[in-house]
């Protein structure tokens, strides 16, 4: 969380000009001094655990971060405190290092496609979905999570991933 990189700056230009809606990741909150890890956490929760003196260094670096947005035309707001997200774009601290705010951002950008989507997005019953982690866990064995863009999965349906050795088959 170090300011605007000019690639950032790029970035919003070009989704500014065709008028894409989007929002920020304030990527590396885990590097703020002082910060205890609380590994893929919601922001919100991570950020209450910290000691004050970090929270007051993340609110100092947040507001300049707005500051720099502002300077380049662009209304913005940090996402728990975004009202009107048509009118501001988001701000999600995350870190990709611990994993605090991942899901954050995730349900930003699923919410804002429901919103301000909801008249181009076509639902079909042919089953379409990302997978974001596959990982073994005690007793049920292996387990993937997915986010279903399309269609219904039932126990006991096919499905293939892409695995590193090749395609991977298996039943929900």
């Amino acid at each position: 969380m170090h300011g605007l990189e000019p690639q950032t700056i790029e970035s919003m230009n070009m989704l500014r000009a065709k008028q894409t809606p989007f929002v920020i990741a304030l990527n590396k909150v885990d590097r703020l001094y002082g910060w205890s890890e609380a590994k893929d956490r919601p922001f919100i929760e991570a950020i209450e655990e910290q000691d004050d003196g970090v929270k007051r260094e993340f609110e100092s670096r947040a507001s300049a971060i707005l500051l720099s947005i502002a300077e380049q035309g662009l209304n913005a707001q940090l996402y728990y405190r975004n009202k009107d997200p048509r009118e501001y774009i988001s701000l999600v601290p995350t870190s990709a290092h611990t994993g605090e705010g991942v899901a954050d951002i995730l349900m930003n950008l699923v919410g804002m496609t429901q919103k301000m989507f909801v008249d181009r997005i076509m639902w079909t019953p042919m089953v379409q979905c990302t997978v974001l982690e596959v990982k073994v866990i005690e007793g049920l064995g292996a387990t993937a999570d997915v986010i279903l863009a399309n269609g219904t999965l039932k126990r006991g349906d096919r499905i293939v991933m892409c695995g590193f050795g090749g395609p991977v088959v298996t039943r929900v």
